[in-house]
C-alpha cells in the first residue's frame, strides 16, 4: 500500500509491512490494538493471562470518538453488531438520594446511529470474535514475566518460552507488569478513596418483585439510564436490551489497600449498607437484593499521575489504555480512549515503516499523551463534585453529575487526526521543538 492509498478506512494485505507486533493483555484496549495493527498489515501476536477472554457484565458506554474507529470494521458489520445489543435509551434520568428528579439529558453521542450504552462483556466478546475470524494469532493462559529489548527487537518470556518480535505493545490493565520497566519510574496506582460494587443479570430475577417494577415498565420497547446521586455515594441502575438484562452499580468512598485485589467478589449487602440511609433505599433496594450469587463485583477505583514517558528507552516497548492512563468511571472515556490508543498505535506504526518503528512509537505517545492526561484531570474534578453532591452549586463544574460530553472529546477523530498529524510529531525530535497536539482543548497548552 502507498501513501497516497493509506487512510483511515484502508486495509493493508495481511503481514505486508513485515512488522511483528506482540500485544499483552486482551482486554479492550489490546484487542483493539491487535485487530488496527492486522487492518494495517503487521503481524500480531496476542497473549492473554486469563484462560479465556471474559470481562464483568455490567454496562459502559462508548461514545461517538470510539465508534468512530468501530465503524471501519469489517464494512460496518461490527458496529452493527453491537447496536444491536446496545441499550434503548432516549433520556437519563438523575435523581437525589430522597428521589428527586434533579434533571434529564438526552444520550448526546450515545444515541441510535452514534454511540453505545452496552454490556462490556458482550463488547469484548464481539471483538474477540472479529479478532480471531480475522485470523489473528492468540494465546490464552500465558502470564508474561519478563519484558527486554535491544536496539533492534523486542521480547517477553510468556510461560517461561521466550517470544521476540519489532515491539511490544503492553495492555495488560492498571496493574502492567511493564509499567515500571518503561516509563522509568515509580508509578504505582493511587487509591482515590473510592470503590464500585457492580453487576448485571438478566431480568427475569425481578418477576413478581414488588418495589422493582418501576425499572420494568418499558420493557420491550426501550431502556433505562438513572443516576441516584447523594453524599459520598453515587447509584446506577439501567436495563439492556429493551428490559431483558438489568445492570446497577454504587459508587463509594472506600478505604481499600491498593495491594488488595482491584475486583473481586462481593455480597449485595456491602452495597445495600451504603444507602441504607437514604431516603429512596425502597425503591433500589429490591433490585440489589435480587441480585444472583456471583454476580456482585467489588471493583476499586484506581488512578496515576500522568507518566513521564509511554515508550522504552530503546523504543521498541509502548504502554497502551489503563496500563498507560488509567481513566476514573466519572469521565465515561475510559473504553474510547483505549480504542483511541489502538488505532493511533498501528496506524503510526504503518506510517513509520519497519525501519523507524522507535520514532513511531514516539510518536504515537505525542499524539496521545496530552489527550488522555487531560482527560485524567477531568475524571477527578468530576469524581469531586459527585462526592460532595451539592445541587445548589453556583458554578456548574461542581454540580454532581455523571453526563459530560465535551466536543473536543466527542468529535474527535483519532484515524484521521493521525494521518494529518503524523509528520508534525515524527519532526518534532526529544530536544527540539516542543510538538503540541490540536486533539485538546483550544485553552490548553
Amino acid at each position: 500500500m502507498t501513501k497516497s492509498t493509506m487512510g483511515p478506512s484502508s486495509t493493508a494485505v495481511p503481514n505486508s509491512t513485515g512488522i511483528t507486533v506482540i500485544v499483552v493483555g486482551l482486554g479492550l484496549a489490546g484487542l483493539t490494538a491487535a485487530i488496527e495493527c492486522h487492518r494495517k498489515g503487521h503481524r500480531v501476536i496476542g497473549m492473554e493471562k486469563s484462560p479465556n477472554i471474559s470481562a464483568v457484565g455490567d454496562v459502559f458506554s462508548i461514545g461517538t470518538n470510539g465508534t468512530a474507529v468501530i465503524r471501519r470494521w469489517d464494512d460496518g458489520f461490527i458496529y452493527k453488531l453491537l447496536t444491536d445489543n446496545r441499550c434503548e435509551i432516549d433520556q437519563i434520568s438523575v435523581w437525589n438520594d430522597a428521589g428527586e428528579l434533579k434533571e434529564t439529558k438526552s444520550p448526546d453521542g450515545y444515541g441510535p446511529g452514534e454511540g453505545f450504552v452496552i454490556s462490556r462483556a458482550d463488547t469484548v466478546r464481539t471483538f474477540y470474535e472479529y479478532a480471531r475470524r480475522i485470523g489473528i494469532e492468540m494465546h490464552f493462559g500465558m502470564r508474561v514475566t519478563e519484558y527486554f529489548e535491544d536496539g533492534c527487537r523486542a521480547g517477553i518470556i510468556a510461560n517461561g518460552q521466550v517470544f521476540w518480535a519489532d515491539c511490544i505493545v503492553a495492555s495488560d490493565g492498571i496493574h502492567s507488569k511493564a509499567r515500571s520497566l518503561i516509563s522509568g519510574g515509580d508509578c504505582e496506582p493511587q487509591k482515590t478513596g473510592s470503590a464500585i460494587y457492580r453487576s448485571g443479570y438478566p431480568a427475569k430475577h425481578l418477576e413478581g418483585v414488588q418495589g422493582a417494577q418501576w425499572l420494568l415498565e418499558e420493557a420491550g420497547v426501550k431502556d433505562q439510564l438513572n443516576h441516584f446521586i447523594g453524599k459520598d455515594i453515587t447509584i446506577l441502575v439501567a436495563t439492556g436490551r429493551k428490559g431483558k438484562d438489568v445492570y446497577w452499580g454504587c459508587m463509594h468512598k472506600s478505604f481499600h489497600d491498593t495491594s488488595e485485589p482491584w475486583l473481586q467478589e462481593s455480597d449485595v449487602d456491602n452495597a445495600l449498607h451504603h444507602i441504607k440511609h437514604w431516603p429512596i433505599y425502597d425503591r433500589l433496594a429490591p433490585i440489589i437484593q435480587k441480585t444472583p450469587k456471583g454476580k456482585c463485583f467489588d471493583h476499586l477505583v484506581l488512578s496515576a499521575s500522568p507518566l513521564s514517558r509511554w515508550v522504552s528507552a530503546n523504543g521498541r516497548m509502548i504502554l497502551v489504555g489503563d496500563a498507560a492512563h488509567p481513566l476514573l468511571p466519572t469521565t465515561g472515556q475510559g473504553a474510547n480512549q483505549a480504542i483511541e490508543d489502538g488505532a493511533t498505535l498501528a496506524i503510526c506504526l504503518e506510517l513509520a515503516g519497519k525501519e523507524r518503528i522507535p520514532d513511531g512509537l514516539r510518536a504515537m505517545e505525542k499524539l496521545r499523551s496530552r489527550r488522555v492526561a487531560i482527560i485524567q484531570e477531568y475524571g477527578l474534578e468530576l469524581m469531586t463534585a459527585l462526592h460532595e453532591a451539592d445541587w445548589e452549586a453556583v458554578e456548574q463544574h461542581k454540580k454532581p453529575t455523571m453526563i459530560v460530553r465535551p466536543d473536543w472529546i466527542f468529535s474527535h477523530d483519532c484515524q484521521q487526526f493521525t494521518y494529518q498529524e503524523f509528520d508534525r510529531a515524527m519532526d518534532s525530535p526529544c530536544g527540539g521543538p516542543v510538538y503540541i497536539p490540536t486533539n485538546i482543548p483550544t485553552n490548553v497548552v
